[in-house]
């Protein structure tokens, strides 16, 4: 056995690599700079993480969102691996010594916010240590046309410009081909080696259901019918996942709401409960779930129409890690994409961006109303052609969504 397999069982509790992973690790290896397109489920974390425990000194691991860092930083600190984050929730006291520890040697892997990634007192800080790998996760955000643009990713070029020797990684699991480029041409990626895996998932059963009176009455008797199974059900607002989780609680399914206005205790308890296994119905706005590895989620349905292609297939891919048979359920109304065409006229600055978002939400609503194959619409989308029917979507399938929802 191999170290990189040595390393992967002994840590990781895998018997082998999934599709890309080997190859990516052993690039990043040899100093070559990487993009890696990778669906939800295919194991983009290990790609840098197994570097990490293999190489003398640092990881640093640039993301997006505070809550995922922490589940890395758990998950990395249980198996054994030296790990730490610095971001705008880390005390005082933490900060200090998180930063003892990495000028003593003791953090492998490093997560950090991407506004603190170039801010100038840590870049003078971190030059001063062995820094063996970048890894820039939900790289997608540095594309203006990504489905989840901002600003300061623009900003990470700094780190190849700094530390132009040190090999990095950009990862994703949803981007175009246009998007793909964007993220090597921001990032000034050298030459990368660039590996884009398949968006199929065909273990998923992909619904649209019309979204009319009965659609609260559709969703509570599915739910009921999947009693005893874990799944969540996305929604636009705050105020959206308060009421549906209200209202399936009160018809005897154990649903939780999670949203940002939420107090942090009770957050972290739906997300815990979650996390550890419990058969709960989580209804959430889209920040939930990332950095979840739960293999087990058997339904991920939008009651709300999602504004990109991008962030539906990321959000509807936590369903059936495990490869079995998961729903990817999605109510779509006209309504409710008006709304969401008035909001990107009111909230977007530059005609660009309003031009990107509009062209992005007709695609959703497109994929919405055909009357084609979904999961091959979907593949379309991100470049790959599926050549028949997949017979695992409302089109493809006898009986249409009701094969699905009954």
């Amino acid at each position: 056995m191999d170290r990189l397999h040595l390393i992967l069982e002994r840590y990781f509790g895998y018997q082998a690599f999934y599709p890309y992973q080997r190859e990516i690790i052993q690039d990043l290896l040899a100093g070559r700079d990487v993009l890696a397109v990778l669906a939800t489920g295919a194991g983009k974390s290990l790609c840098y993480q197994v570097p990490a425990v293999l190489g003398d000194g640092v990881t640093l691991v640039v993301s997006p969102l505070i809550a995922l860092m922490k589940d890395q930083v758990d998950s990395l600190q249980a198996r054994g691996i030296g790990a730490a984050t610095l971001n705008s929730s880390t005390t005082y006291a933490a900060r200090r010594r998180t930063l003892a520890e990495l000028e003593e040697g003791s953090v492998q892997v490093l997560y950090v916010s991407p506004e603190r990634a170039v801010s100038e007192d840590f870049l003078e800080f971190i030059a001063t240590l062995h820094l063996n790998l970048i890894a820039v996760d939900e790289a997608h955000c540095i594309s203006m046309w990504g489905h989840q643009f901002r600003p300061e990713y623009r900003a990470l070029a700094v780190l190849k410009e700094r530390f132009p020797s040190v090999p990095m990684v950009a990862l994703t699991a949803t981007a175009t081909p246009d998007v793909r480029q964007d993220i090597v041409r921001q990032l000034r990626l050298a030459d990368p080696a660039v590996y884009v895996g398949s968006f199929n998932r065909e273990n998923l059963r992909y619904v649209v259901v019309r979204k009319n009176g009965d659609a609260f009455r559709r969703l509570r008797d599915y739910l009921l019918m999947r009693r005893g199974e874990a799944g969540i059900v996305y929604l636009a607002t705050r105020e959206g996942a308060r009421e549906i989780a209200g209202g399936l609680r009160a018809d005897g399914i154990p649903a939780e709401p999670y949203h940002a206005g939420m107090a942090a205790s009770a957050r972290g308890e739906t997300h815990d409960r979650f996390a550890r296994g419990e058969a709960v119905v989580v209804c959430a706005t889209s920040a939930f779930g990332m950095g979840i590895d739960r293999p087990d989620v058997r339904f991920v349905v939008h009651y709300d129409i999602p504004e990109t292609l991008e962030a539906y297939y990321q959000e509807s891919g936590r369903a059936g890690r495990d490869g079995r048979p998961a729903d990817c359920i999605l109510f779509y109304d006209e309504g409710d994409a008006r709304r969401l065409r008035s909001f990107i006229d009111r909230d977007l600055a530059s005609d660009f961006q309003r031009e990107v978002a509009r062209s992005k939400l007709q695609g959703m609503v497109d994929y919405c109303t055909t009357r084609r194959c979904r999961r091959r619409f979907l593949l379309d989308y991100f470049g790959e052609r599926l050549d028949a029917p997949c017979g695992g979507c409302d089109i493809c399938a006898p009986g249409g969504d009701r094969c699905f929802m009954q």
